[in-house]
């Protein structure tokens, strides 16, 4: 495994939602590219969105910094499964 970094609560919010907004200071930390390999690692192989009005800084401090998991379509597939047994 992988040396651990990266907050628990990162796990914990991608494992819930399939998301997590992770942060400036987190993404900037380890680096766009650590982050998501850091992630995919420990078995969480995400993508990065950084969501600005500022184009011409790699890390605008006014960004929104969110991890999407590439398992999150597996995550809402299951839920509607899930959904679907209630009925």
């Amino acid at each position: 495994m992988a040396k651990k970094t990266i907050p628990d609560w990162v796990y914990q919010c991608l494992d819930q939602y399939g998301n997590c907004a992770c942060g400036r200071n987190l993404t900037k930390k380890l680096g766009k590219d650590g982050l998501i390999q850091e992630l995919e690692a420990n078995g969480y192989p995400c993508e990065l969105e950084i969501l600005s009005d500022a184009t011409d800084e790699e890390y605008p401090k006014d960004g929104t910094y969110i991890v999407v998991s590439k398992n999150r379509e597996i995550l809402l597939d299951s839920d509607d499964t899930e959904n679907e047994e209630d009925y």
